[in-house]
């Protein structure tokens, strides 16, 4: 049996219940109060089906969870749950409290860990205990029977290949060459319904997009950001497949522009590739140089130098840049008062945002913000 108090350490990282019950579903000892949690109950263990070294995951269809494994001793059962592993959910399953699904899975490893003394992987976890249904090769099968059967064949690998290449130089011209050229052959089948079908080519399109733009240099944290306003844009509020369409052309253009817009000398430097990141990630705080030396694992006079050689602007340069780049797509598109951004972007006072936004692009924000709803500034 796992000592008991690895179990209630394990409850804040859990937010459910963690329980010992025996084999029928009562409960022999709780590590809280378990009078308003949701527990596992008695009918839920008539559900288990054992498999042999692995703990036992349920899960319904609107996330709702739970774990049940051998504790080592026996007649007795360790629960976990019932508890929600997914952000969105029904009314029903908002009643639970939630635990992220990789969490969860963590949890249940460790425990198992401890009891077992074998390991286990998250994913192994959930693949070992959820059936979808059918044989993926079974399916692929039969669909590649039935295209070759009836002569349809997909549009040319070549194609995506050349739109991808495009993304990742940022070549615009050579992205609208690409889209402009006929094609023989069809999109795969991706839904039975005409608006899903392109909702669901639009994201394949700009999933690979903006893998392409990483590729290409963009900031991963940026092109996951983008892509998933995209999509989600294109989720909620588009509904007619022509519309689906062009906003995911768009969307290319917009990261193939991302690309070409870096503006980033030639360098090959692991260290400098860090440095981007963790100023982006950070960029709503105040960057110090010896912050960043620490997380990097250097001395803040050598970071700056190769910064320096590497970027041809001093890293303090860089930081204020980005913070002022940022800063400028809220002036044009937010209500935010100029207070507010410059507090956003952690600037020692909106006099210093001034100043150093001044010195950057020769107007003050007011007036850039002016002068761009009035349709006079580049909007690009």
């Amino acid at each position: 049996m796992i000592d008991k108090f690895i179990l209630a350490q394990m409850l804040p990282l859990l937010h459910a219940a963690i329980c010992v019950y025996d084999e029928k579903g009562k409960v022999l000892h709780a590590f809280e109060d378990i009078t308003e949690r949701k527990l596992i109950e008695p009918e839920d263990f008539q559900k288990i089906e054992w498999k042999p070294s692995i703990p036992y995951i349920h899960v319904e269809e609107n996330g709702i969870a739970f774990c049940v494994m051998q504790s080592g001793t026996e007649g007795e059962l360790i629960g976990l749950g019932k508890l929600r592993i997914y952000d969105f959910a029904d009314e029903t399953a908002y009643q639970y409290p939630y635990c992220e699904k990789n969490e969860f899975g963590a949890v249940v490893a460790i425990l198992w860990k401890l009891v077992s003394g074998n390991e286990i992987g998250v994913g192994t976890l959930l693949a070992e205990n959820v059936e979808i249904g059918f044989s993926l090769k079974q399916q692929v099968t039969k669909e590649l029977f039935d295209f070759q059967e009836e002569g349809r064949y997909h549009k040319p690998y070549e194609q995506e290949l050349q739109e991808l290449d495009s993304i990742q130089r940022g070549d615009v011209p050579a992205l609208q060459r690409c889209i402009d050229k006929v094609y023989s052959g069809t999109d795969g089948v991706l839904a039975n319904d005409e608006v899903r079908q392109y909702k669901n080519l639009a994201i394949s399109k700009l999933t690979l997009a903006s893998r392409s733009a990483i590729k290409g240099g963009l900031n991963p944290e940026l092109a996951f950001t983008m892509a998933d306003t995209f999509i989600l844009h294109i989720e909620e509020n588009l509904s007619e497949p022509v519309k689906i369409e062009t906003a995911a052309r768009a969307a290319e253009f917009e990261f193939a522009t991302a690309v070409y817009n870096l503006n980033k000398p030639e360098y090959s430097n692991p260290l400098i590739d860090q440095v981007r990141d963790y100023v982006f990630c950070h960029i709503h705080e105040m960057i110090r140089v010896k912050d960043i030396a620490e997380e990097v694992g250097v001395t803040p006079n050598y970071l700056s130098e190769q910064f320096g050689q590497c970027m041809g602007v001093t890293l303090k340069q860089y930081i204020i840049d980005e913070k002022l780049t940022s800063s400028k797509q809220l002036l044009k598109y937010s209500d935010f008062s100029l207070q507010e951004i410059s507090s956003f972007f952690a600037f020692s006072s909106q006099s210093r945002f001034s100043d150093y936004f001044q010195r950057k692009y020769g107007v003050t924000p007011a007036k850039y913000r002016k002068m761009f709803r009035k349709g006079k500034m580049d909007k690009k």
